[in-house]
C-alpha cells in the first residue's frame, strides 16, 4: 500500500511520508546500519515503525529541552557519522526547530560566523562526547549558548512506548520553514548558512515529473532510474549536502533502502569492498577521490559491476581513470549547488558519463567569457517553484550567477562539461587563464600526493604546490616521478599549460591544505595560508641571476654557459647542435622573459638585451655572439661614460629629477570634467608575415616598458586624496605612482608592465585581411571582447589597461587611458609616447621622443598659467552663462551679483532673474540650456532594461561632395563650407529626429514647441588658454560646447542641414580664450564635485554628445615598421563607446577614411533603426554599414 500522499509530488513534507510508510508499511526497512568487527559483516536493520517511533522521541525529548518559540530555533549539531544525524533532523522540525549541521572542518571564526549569521544559540553534543571538540570549545568560549546533551542512538531507538508526535502542518504552512540548515564550504570566504526550507526538498521530489520536451534530447530526468526498494550507500558526510540529499531526502522521496557505514569508520576503499560484498548496494554516491581509488583498485572495482550506478557528484573526478570506472559500472554525473540541490539533471548516454544534459525549464544559460568558455547562469521562469530550487532560496533574484565554468560538447551542442570555477581561474600576468582542477585532479592521482593547486595569479609563469603524503620522503626520485605525473597530466590536458620544472614546490609540513568536508581543498583559505611562502618562491625564481655565471671569455664559453642556464627547462639543449633552433627544440615565450632575464642580470645588459634578442637569433652560435658583442659594447661604453662622467651634482640633480616625477600629482580643477571612466581605443595593426603574434606582443611591452620611464604617471594609479591635507574638498584626486627603483649591483631594474596583457583571439575572431575587407566594423570585433574591463572603476585604479589582441595577420591593440586624468589629446600624446618607444627599443636611435615636453604630465601648469598671465577675475565678474560649457550645475543655493557695465543683476543656477533688458542686450553668453538634471555618476543603467545597439552609417565620398554642393546652395547655410560642422549637423539631426519618430508616432507622445535638444560638443582648450602651454599637455583641458534647438524645429522638413550647421557655427564662435579661463575660475569655486549633470545622460531624453575625431589621422602614431606592415602605423582607430549603450547617448564621428568617406557611430533602439533607416535625409547621404 502505498503512502496517501505519494502523488503529491514536490509538496510532500518529509516527517509526514515517513508516518505514511509506518502506518501502511510498518515493516519495511529503511536504514540498515553496517557493523563490521573482527571480520565479521553484520547489519542492524531499522523498519519504517522503529525509525518512526525514534523520530516521535527525539522531538518529545527537543520538545523539553528547548524553551517554545514562535520562530524555527536552529539546533547546531557536529556528530560522529550515525543514526542521530537523520533522527536529529525529522525530530527537530516535529518540535519546532532546525538541525544546522557545521563542518568539524571549520575554524573557529568560521563556525561562529555560521553561527551568528542562523542566531542559533542552543549547541547539540553527543551525550557520549565528555571532551569537547577544541572546535566547539573555542566557539562556546565566544559565543554563549546552552548546550544539549543527545542520548545514543541505542537510547532513541528504544522507543516502543513512545506516544507519536503530531506533525499537522499543511506545505503551505511549512514551505518557507527550513527541514534543516548547512552552510556554504568558505572556499571564498567565511561560510554562511544556508536554510533547506520543504519548498527546496520539494523540488527533489518534484524532478520526476519533469515532462519531455523540445530542446531536452530526449533524455529523462536523473531520477528515472532511482526505484523503490533500491538500496543506496553515500561516502559523504551528513555535514555536506550530498550526505544530506543522499541519507536523508533520497530514501525518503524514492522508497530507499539507505545503508550507512560503521560509526567512526571513514570511507574508504576497504568499506567499500565489504559494502559490495555484503550489503547489496544498488546506487553508490561516492566522493570523487573514491572514484579514482577505485578506477585504480580493479580487484574491487569488478565487485560493483552488478549494481545498477555510481553517483558521482561534489566535485570534478579525474576523466580518464572514471572513465575505467564507467567501464564496469555506470557512472551518474550530477552537479549542483549547496543553495540549489540538483536543478534539471538529465541522464546522458553511458559514453557521455563525464558530460552533463539539463532540461529546458531549468532555466539554465552558458554565457561565453573566452572563447570555448562558458558561465553557468540560471534564470528564473514560470517552473521556478518546483524546478528551480535555488529561488525558492534566493526568492528576491530573477539571476543568479553560478561562476561554474564549462566546455561545450564538439558534436553535441547541448552536452556541456565542468571545467571549474570563475574564481578557481589563475590568470597570469599576460592575461593567460588557466583552469586549474582536470590538471590537479589528474596530479593528485600520484601515490605520493595527498593534493596540489597550480599557483601564479598576477606572475608570468605558473607553479605547482604539492602537498605530498605524510610519508613521502621528498628526495630526487620522488620529485622525477611527480614530474613525470605532471608532463603527462600537461600533455593531456585540453588547455594550453605551461609548467617549468623549476616552479614546482612542496607545501610545507606543518602546513596541511584546508580542506571541506568532502575532502576537496578550500583553494581561497589554502592560497591565503601559503601567500608569504608563495610569494617568496617567486622572488627566488625572478631572481634567478644570483646563482647564473655567463663566462665571457670566449664565445665558447658563452655557449657552454648558455647550455647550463637554458637546460633546466629545455634538456635538450646540453646536447644540440650549434645552429639547432631552440624553438624546434621546445622552448616556449615564457621560458624567454626568465632566461633573458636571468642574463641580463649576469651580465649588466639591462635593457640592452631583451628578448626579440632571442627570437632573433635563436640558436647557439647566433646567441652567443650577440652576448659577445652586446657584452664587448657595454665594457666600451661604460670606460667611455667613466671618462666622460659628469659631477656628482649632475648625478644628484637627475636622481631629483626621477624622483619628483613620481610624486604624488594632485589632479586641478580642469580634470574633473571627466569624471571617473576610462576612455578607449582599439587599433588595428598588420602583422608583418615573418612576426610571430609573441615577437609582436614582446616589443609593445618592450615600448611600454619605455613609455613609463618616460613618462611615469602612466604607471600610476588613481585615487581618491586624504581629507586631512589642506585645502581638501569632497572628491579631490590624485595620481600616485611606483618608486623610482633602486640601484643594484646588476643595475636599476624596472618591472615588467603589468598593465599589458597578451591574448591569442586566432581561432576566434576573423582574420586581420577579413576584418579588413569588411571595414573594420565594430559587430566583427566588440569592444568588450577585445578589453573586458571596469568602465567606471572603483579607486585606486590604473591609468592605463591594455589588451594585445592577435588575429590571423595582425594585432588589435585595445588601451582604456582614464579620463579624469587625460583628455582626447593626451591619450594622444600617451600613444604616440608608447609608439615611439617601440621604435627606440627596435634600435631607432632618432626615436627619442624629444618633441614631449618634460612637463607635459604637470597637472599644476594650468593653475600656474592662469595665475602668471592675469587670467583670476572675481566670480561676481564672470558671465553666468559660463556654467553652459561646463558639466557641473551652479552650487545649490548659490546666488551670483553679476555687474556689467555698472548694471548688476541677479542669476540662480544660470537663469536670469529679473534682468532688465540693457543687461540683456550686454550679456555676452546665452543662458545656460536647461534639462533634466541627473546628478549620479556614473549613470544608471537603462530601468527597463535596454541597452542600444551600435549602428554605423556611412557618407561616401561621392555624398560628402553632394552634402556639401547642397549645404552651398542653400541660402539659409550663409556660407558655411566646413564638412566637420555640416557632418555634425546631419548627424544630429538624423539621430535625434529617428527618437522624435518613435516618440510622436508610436509612443503618442506630444513634444511641446519649447522642448529642446542640446548637442553637447567637447571642446579642446588648449588653443585659447596660453601659448606657454607645452602642446602635448595630457590632462583635460575640455569644456562643453552646448548649442541647442527646439526639438520640432530640428527635425522639421523645412528646416535645412545648412540652418543646423550654422546654430554650431554661430555656438562655437563663442569659446575664446576669456571664456576658458572663465571657465576654470568658476570649476575653482565648486566646494565639491556632486553637482555633476550631462544633458546625454539616460536613453529618453533629445539630447546626445557627439565625439567628433573626423580630423584625427593615425599618421603620428608609428610603432615601427620591425613588425608591422603598413610601416608600422594603425590601418584604423576605432573609439569604444559600447560601453555607455545601457546609459549614454553618445555620438562618434570617426577619422576621415583614406578615401575621403566619413563613418558615424551611434546606439540606437530597434524602433530608431526603423526610423533611420526609412529618413529620406539619410537614404540620400548615407549607407547603413553595420547594426
Amino acid at each position: 500500500m502505498a503512502p496517501k500522499n505519494s502523488q503529491d509530488y514536490g509538496r510532500r513534507l518529509i516527517p509526514q511520508i515517513l508516518d505514511d510508510v509506518a502506518a501502511v508499511d510498518p515493516d519495511r526497512i529503511v536504514y540498515s546500519v553496517a557493523h563490521f568487527v573482527d571480520g565479521c559483516r553484520d547489519f542492524r536493520h531499522i523498519t519504517a515503525r522503529s525509525f518512526a517511533r525514534a523520530v516521535d522521541k527525539t522531538a518529545w525529548w527537543l520538545q523539553s529541552q528547548v524553551a517554545a518559540s514562535s520562530t524555527i530555533q536552529p539546533l547546531g549539531y557536529i556528530g560522529p557519522h550515525d543514526l542521530r544525524y537523520i533522527l536529529l533532523a525529522y525530530g527537530a522540525v516535529k518540535a519546532g526547530c532546525s538541525a544546522l549541521y557545521l563542518s568539524p572542518k571549520n575554524n573557529v571564526e568560521g563556525a561562529l560566523a555560521v553561527l551568528k549569521a542562523a542566531k542559533c544559540d542552543v549547541w547539540v553534543n553527543p551525550s557520549e562526547q565528555h571532551q569537547l571538540s577544541p572546535l566547539v570549545e573555542g566557539f562556546l568560549q565566544q559565543r554563549p549558548m546552552k548546550v544539549l546533551q543527545l542520548p545514543s542512538v541505542d537510547e532513541l531507538l528504544d522507543a516502543e512506548s513512545t506516544h507519536p508526535f503530531p506533525y499537522t502542518k499543511t506545505f503551505e504552512e511549512a514551505a518557507t520553514e527550513p527541514f534543516c540548515m548547512l552552510h556554504t564550504s568558505g572556499t571564498t570566504g567565511v561560510p554562511k548558512p544556508i536554510s533547506w526550507t520543504h519548498a527546496l526538498v520539494g523540488t527533489m521530489d518534484a524532478v520526476r515529473l519533469l515532462p519531455s520536451v523540445k530542446g531536452d534530447g530526449g533524455l529523462p530526468p536523473w531520477t528515472s532510474i532511482w526505484h523503490k526498494g533500491d538500496t543506496i550507500y553515500s561516502s559523504f558526510p551528513m555535514s555536506h549536502g550530498a550526505g544530506i540529499i543522499m541519507d536523508i531526502l533520497m530514501p525518503s522521496l524514492f522508497d530507499l533502502r539507505c545503508v550507512l557505514g560503521p560509526a567512526g569508520v571513514l570511507p574508504n576503499m576497504n568499506l567499500v569492498e565489504s559494502l559490495a560484498e555484503h550489503a547489496g548496494i544498488d546506487i553508490w554516491s561516492l566522493v570523487p577521490s573514491l572514484v579514482d581509488e577505485l578506477g585504480e583498485t580493479p580487484d574491487v572495482l569488478a565487485k560493483l559491476e552488478k549494481s545498477k550506478f555510481i553517483c558521482a557528484s561534489g566535485g570534478p573526478v579525474s576523466p580518464d581513470i572514471a572513465a575505467k570506472v564507467n567501464e564496469v559500472i555506470r557512472v551518474l554525473n550530477l552537479t549542483g549547488t549547496t543553495e540549489g540541490l540538483f536543478i534539471g539533471n538529465l541522464i546522458v548516454p553511458r559514453e557521455d558519463w563525464l558530460w552533463f544534459a539539463f532540461h529546458p525549464w531549468s532555466g539554465f544559460e552558458f554565457k561565453e567569457i573566452e572563447p570555448g568558455v562558458f558561465e553557468h547562469w540560471v534564470h528564473r521562469n514560470e517552473h521556478w517553484e518546483l524546478f528551480q530550487g535555488i529561488f525558492q532560496t534566493f526568492p528576491d533574484k530573477k539571476s543568479v550567477n553560478l561562476k561554474d565554468l564549462y566546455v561545450k560538447h564538439p558534436t553535441k551542442p547541448d552536452l556541456w562539461a565542468f571545467k571549474g570555477r570563475s574564481d578557481d581561474v589563475v590568470v597570469l600576468s599576460n592575461g593567460y587563464k588557466i583552469s586549474p582542477l582536470s590538471l590537479e585532479s589528474f596530479i593528485s592521482t600520484h601515490q605520493e600526493i595527498e593534493g596540489c593547486l597550480v599557483i601564479g595569479s598576477g606572475k608570468r609563469q605558473a607553479g605547482l604546490l604539492i602537498e605530498t603524503k605524510s610519508t613521502a620522503q621528498k628526495d630526487v626520485e620522488l620529485f622525477d616521478s611527480i614530474w613525470a605525473m605532471v608532463e603527462k597530466a600537461i600533455e593531456q590536458s585540453t588547455s594550453k599549460v605551461q609548467l617549468h620544472r623549476s616552479f614546482v614546490t612542496f607545501a610545507e609540513p606543518d602546513k596541511p591544505f584546508i580542506r571541506t568536508d568532502k575532502g576537496t581543498i578550500k583553494r581561497a583559505a589554502t592560497l591565503n595560508l601559503y601567500s608569504d611562502y608563495i610569494e617568496r618562491f617567486y622572488q627566488s625564481r625572478e631572481e634567478g641571476s644570483d646563482d647564473v655565471i655567463i663566462d665571457t671569455s670566449s664565445v665558447e664559453t658563452i655557449i657552454d654557459s648558455l647550455r647550463e642556464v637554458l637546460g633546466s627547462s629545455l634538456p635538450a639543449i646540453y646536447d644540440a647542435s650549434l645552429d639547432a633552433d631552440f624553438f624546434e627544440l621546445g622552448l616556449d615565450s615564457l621560458f624567454v622573459f626568465q632566461a633573458v632575464n636571468s642574463i641580463r642580470g649576469a651580465l649588466g645588459l639591462q635593457d640592452k638585451l631583451a628578448p626579440r634578442h632571442v627570437y632573433a637569433n635563436p640558436t647557439l652560435a647566433k646567441f652567443a655572439a650577440v652576448l659577445a658583442k652586446l657584452h664587448k659594447e657595454a665594457k666600451k661604453n661604460a670606460v667611455l661614460a667613466k671618462e666622460a662622467a659628469p659631477d656628482e651634482s649632475s648625478y644628484i640633480k637627475e636622481a631629483m629629477r626621477q624622483h619628483s616625477l613620481r610624486a604624488p600629482i594632485k589632479l586641478n580643477a580642469f580634470d574633473y570634467v571627466n569624471p571617473n571612466h576610462y576612455m578607449g581605443l582599439n587599433l588595428y595593426f598588420p602583422l608583418r608575415p615573418d612576426v610571430s603574434p609573441q615577437d609582436a606582443f614582446a616589443h609593445l611591452q618592450a615600448g611600454f616598458a619605455r613609455a613609463l620611464q618616460l613618462i611615469p604617471a602612466l604607471d600610476g594609479k588613481m585615487m581618491f586624496a586624504s581629507d586631512n591635507e589642506i585645502g581638501y574638498k569632497k572628491g579631490d584626486l590624485l595620481v600616485t605612482i611606483p618608486p623610482f627603483p633602486p640601484m643594484t649591483p646588476a643595475g636599476r631594474r624596472f618591472p615588467t608592465p603589468r598593465q599589458l596583457v597578451y591574448k591569442d583571439w586566432s581561432d576566434t575572431l576573423p582574420s586581420f585581411e577579413d576584418l579588413r575587407k569588411g571595414g573594420f566594423l565594430p559587430s566583427a570585433a566588440k569592444d568588450d571582447f577585445l578589453l573586458p574591463c571596469e568602465t567606471f572603476p572603483s579607486y585606486p585604479a590604473d591609468i592605463v589597461v591594455a589588451r594585445a589582441n592577435f588575429v590571423r595577420g595582425g594585432c588589435i591593440l585595445s588601451a582604456n587611458f582614464h579620463h579624469c586624468c587625460l583628455d582626447g589629446i593626451g591619450v594622444m600624446v600617451a600613444l604616440r609616447t608608447w609608439a615611439e618607444s617601440c621604435r627606440f627599443v627596435a634600435g631607432d636611435q632618432k626615436a627619442t621622443c624629444d618633441w614631449l615636453d618634460p612637463e607635459s604630465f604637470n597637472h599644476s601648469l594650468p593653475e600656474i598659467l592662469h595665475e602668471v598671465e592675469g587670467q583670476v577675475r572675481p566670480v561676481h565678474e564672470i558671465d553666468p552663462g559660463t556654467w553652459g560649457f561646463l558639466p557641473f550645475l551652479r552650487p545649490e543655493g548659490d546666488s551670483q551679483q553679476n555687474t556689467v557695465n555698472g548694471i548688476s543683476h541677479e542669476t540662480s543656477n544660470g537663469n536670469s532673474n529679473g534682468m532688465n533688458e540693457q543687461c540683456k542686450r550686454k550679456k555676452t553668453l546665452p543662458t545656460p540650456p536647461v534639462w533634466n538634471h541627473k546628478m549620479i555618476w556614473p549613470p544608471l543603467p537603462d530601468p527597463a532594461g535596454r541597452c542600444l545597439k551600435t549602428t554605423t552609417f556611412l557618407i561616401s565620398p561621392d555624398n560628402v561632395a553632394k552634402l556639401k554642393q547642397d549645404v552651398a546652395a542653400d541660402p539659409e547655410a550663409r556660407g558655411i563650407t566646413s564638412i566637420s560642422d555640416l557632418v555634425q549637423a546631419f548627424f544630429w539631426r538624423i539621430a535625434i529626429r529617428a527618437r522624435y519618430r518613435v516618440a510622436t508616432e508610436i509612443h503618442g507622445q506630444t513634444i511641446g514647441s519649447d522642448e529642446l535638444s542640446i548637442l553637447e560638443l567637447p571642446i579642446d582648450g588648449r588653443p585659447y588658454y596660453s601659448s606657454h602651454l607645452p602642446a602635448t599637455y595630457m590632462g583635460s583641458m575640455l569644456i562643453l560646447n552646448r548649442p541647442n534647438m527646439p526639438v520640432r524645429e530640428l527635425c522639421s522638413p523645412t528646416t535645412s542641414i545648412g540652418q543646423v550647421a550654422c546654430i554650431l557655427r554661430e555656438a562655437a564662435s563663442r569659446i575664446t580664450p576669456n571664456l576658458v579661463h572663465d571657465a576654470f575660475t568658476l570649476l575653482q569655486t565648486l566646494p565639491n564635485y556632486d553637482r555633476f549633470s550631462l544633458a546625454d545622460m539616460g536613453l529618453d531624453s533629445m539630447h546626445a554628445m557627439i565625439s567628433n575625431m573626423i580630423l584625427f589621422q593615425t599618421s603620428d602614431i608609428c610603432f615601427g615598421d620591425g613588425f608591422f606592415d603598413n610601416g608600422g602605423f594603425p590601418d584604423t582607430l576605432r573609439p569604444q563607446i559600447e560601453r555607455g549603450n545601457r546609459r549614454f547617448r553618445f555620438l562618434v564621428i570617426y577619422p576621415l577614411r583614406p578615401d575621403g568617406g566619413i563613418e558615424l557611430v551611434l546606439g540606437t533602439l530597434p524602433d530608431e533603426l526603423d526610423m533611420l533607416r526609412r529618413d529620406e535625409e539619410v537614404i540620400k547621404y548615407a549607407q547603413l554599414i553595420d547594426c
